[in-house]
């Protein structure tokens, strides 16, 4: 048997333990899948995960909602029919950021399951989101194998030293610290250093009423895992119960350090400076709670000012550009890459009604805030051809080339597009590669084929 068909042989069989996994919580525990999107593909998938992949009654175990008041309704109806609920959700809808949402669910059912959508890999994002309670992320896109995996993953542990955890933590939740004790020290004979296993030691001992035990454990699952938040929220409870505020300061301030977008933290351990005589400290702090918290609210409005922009697209550029303005407006303090996209867009706009000037302004002040941003120059350097200014044009073009030179193979447009800015300002040569990559991409590129005979 080769090694090739080995493997196949054992990610058939993980798959199959992923599907059955879900199969199971739908059957034996009375799961029901409740998806807020308006994402049309991620819901296709999503039933065809259930229905044909899993064979499960769509029906019965899957409900989809597109709006967000709705949703505590579901999870509130799944409870009544005694299922258990799993929310699949997007982290941002119309502009508006869920993230909220998950610490209030979380809080009214400790039974459910958050598993977040979203299209960005923001380590501090991720870091905050799962401080208030999400269960696990997906980025999108997404296939249905790897979103079956997410799935099985979120129900319950894929490996028996999980599922030794999962029953500490039950041992735990039934009043048995002994018994929750035991199977930790199992966990760490299997794994030594397990960071979920010192974990539940460290639960365990502070159930029993060991502190010192409780707090050696807490610190060395933190020094084990550098990223892992939970040790340190145990640390930092435990020495503001012994009164030791000084010490509670530092684990929130790692805390932090490791998860800076937690506005609460930060109000905190503003109150514990101001206590310790430490007022501008603490002063420093409140105001970047208020700046957090300001951040998050522009950005709202900043989002659903760019919605409204594209409702109005290519019928009316003039009043997308109104709203695209509005929406750098409300982030102008705030500005980082995830918004060059707006610049993008309003450049864009701006070229509709010829305004290519203007529109390399917009572009110039994008690459103020990043200035290795392919698109921008790509998009840069169509303004300048627009307008003639073919040299800087070309200077454009060579930038965004520079910083990925397999642009040209986005799309045969695009290649065309560069092709066009290259031979006007007479590099024929880039400006015949372009035209061949475009006819690669697309062999029935009429005008493609017309400039490349040209040349």
């Amino acid at each position: 048997m080769g090694k090739n068909t080995v493997v196949a042989m054992i990610q058939a069989q993980k798959t199959a333990k992923y599907e059955n996994t879900v199969i199971d919580f739908v059957h034996k525990d009375g799961g029901k899948f409740i998806i807020l999107s308006e994402d049309q593909t991620l819901l296709s998938l999503l039933r065809t995960i259930i229905y044909r992949y899993l064979g499960l009654n769509t029906s019965e175990c899957l409900v989809s909602l597109q709006d967000v008041s709705m949703v505590l309704k579901a999870i509130k109806q799944a409870n009544d029919d005694e299922k258990r609920p799993f929310l699949i959700m997007e982290r941002q809808m119309n502009g508006e950021d869920l993230g909220y949402m998950v610490k209030q669910l979380k809080a009214a059912f400790p039974n459910l399951f958050v598993m977040i959508m979203t299209g960005e890999t923001n380590q501090h994002r991720i870091m905050y989101l799962h401080e208030i309670g999400v269960d696990n992320f997906v980025v999108k896109p997404v296939s249905a194998q790897t979103l079956i995996e997410k799935m099985a993953f979120t129900i319950k542990p894929q490996d028996s030293l999980g599922q030794l955890v999962e029953d500490a933590k039950g041992q735990l939740q039934e009043g048995n610290p002994q018994d929750a004790k035991a199977t930790a020290h199992q966990i760490l004979e299997a794994k030594p250093g397990s960071p979920a296993g010192l974990m539940v030691l460290g639960d365990a001992e502070l159930a029993l009423g060991n502190m010192e035990a409780a707090r050696a454990a807490f610190q060395q699952a933190s020094e084990n895992a550098d990223l892992y938040l939970e040790p340190l929220r145990r640390l930092a409870r435990l020495a503001k119960t012994e009164g030791d505020f000084a010490q509670c300061l530092k684990y929130l301030e790692r805390l932090d350090h490791l998860s800076p977008l937690n506005f609460e933290r930060k109000i905190d351990m503003g109150e514990i400076n101001l206590n310790l005589g430490n007022g501008e400290k603490a002063e420093k702090l409140f105001n970047s709670a208020l700046n957090q918290v300001t951040r998050e609210a522009m950005d709202q409005i900043g989002n659903m000012a760019e919605r409204i922009a594209a409702v109005y697209g290519e019928t009316d550029p003039a009043k997308s550009e109104m709203f695209l303005r509005k929406a750098i407006k409300a982030k102008e303090d705030f500005l980082t890459r995830e918004d060059l996209r707006i610049f993008n867009q309003l450049g864009v706009c701006l070229r509709r009604q010829g305004r290519w000037r203007d529109a390399i302004a917009e572009y110039q002040r994008a690459l103020r805030i990043a200035d290795d941003e392919v698109t921008i120059h790509y998009n840069m350097g169509m303004a300048f051809s627009e307008g003639g200014l073919y040299r800087d044009a070309r200077i454009s073009m060579d930038k965004a080339l520079r910083l990925d030179e397999r642009l040209p193979y986005v799309s045969a447009t695009v290649a065309y597009n560069i092709g066009v800015v290259y031979l006007r300002s007479a590099a024929r040569d880039k400006a015949r590669h372009c035209f061949e990559v475009a006819l690669e991409l697309k062999p029935d590129m009429e005008k493609a084929r017309k400039a490349l005979q040209g040349l």
